[in-house]
């Protein structure tokens, strides 16, 4: 009877955290079921509830790389399959392009002109950041939230690791990592209405 009762905590434990989403694959392939694994995993592993803003997520192998609408997607690049880090990282990444367009104030317009009035000396195009100016000043938003809410999970110290070895996005990420922008930052979700309000604490 005990066996029967601590299986059935444990099944409830892993469903309990695992209900707030559905993780599908789009071929069923193995790097596909391995990465769904690991984002369930992850589910168990860090209480992700605060940080997620669409409960529809699918793995496709044949995505180039991961994205965010129609349906958050990620991909089965290398760096994925051998890294948690780099895939929660990424996964909170795709979570918050949702975050943005759900709960933004503003039009995407005036949102990307108001970022651009503190950071006009912006870099486009790989691998300082996205492939035009309103995508990169986007992400300088995105790309802030990620390292927030990766600090509060995993610390600030093997978050900064994290983005410092990612191969894209440079500009983008040297600037939200940058100690003297972080006021300015905050300021900006403030403004935004994109600030967590004790989200991750």
């Amino acid at each position: 009877m005990k066996i029967i009762l601590l299986l059935f905590t444990v099944l409830f434990s892993v469903f309990t955290a695992n209900a707030q989403v559905q993780i599908t694959t789009v071929n069923g392939s193995l790097n596909e079921l391995k990465i769904k694994s690991d984002i369930e995993a992850l589910h168990e592993q860090f209480d992700l509830t605060p940080w997620i803003y669409t409960k529809k997520v699918q793995v496709d192998e044949n995505a180039k790389t991961p994205h965010s609408h129609p349906v958050l997607t990620i991909s089965t690049q290398s760096e994925y399959l051998s890294s948690k880090i780099k895939l929660l990282s990424s996964y909170l990444h795709e979570q918050f392009h949702w975050h943005v367009i759900v709960n933004g104030k503003l039009t995407k317009e005036v949102f990307r002109a108001r970022i651009k009035e503190f950071f006009p000396n912006f870099k486009t195009g790989h691998p300082y950041g996205s492939r035009n100016a309103g995508s990169t000043l986007s992400h300088v938003i995105v790309c802030y939230l990620e390292y927030v809410a990766l600090s509060k999970l995993i610390g600030q110290d093997k978050a900064l690791e994290n983005i410092s070895t990612n191969n894209y996005y440079t500009w983008v990420y040297d600037t939200i990592s940058n100690p003297e922008n972080e006021e300015i930052l905050d300021s900006l979700l403030e403004e935004f209405g994109l600030e967590f309000r004790g989200r991750g604490n």
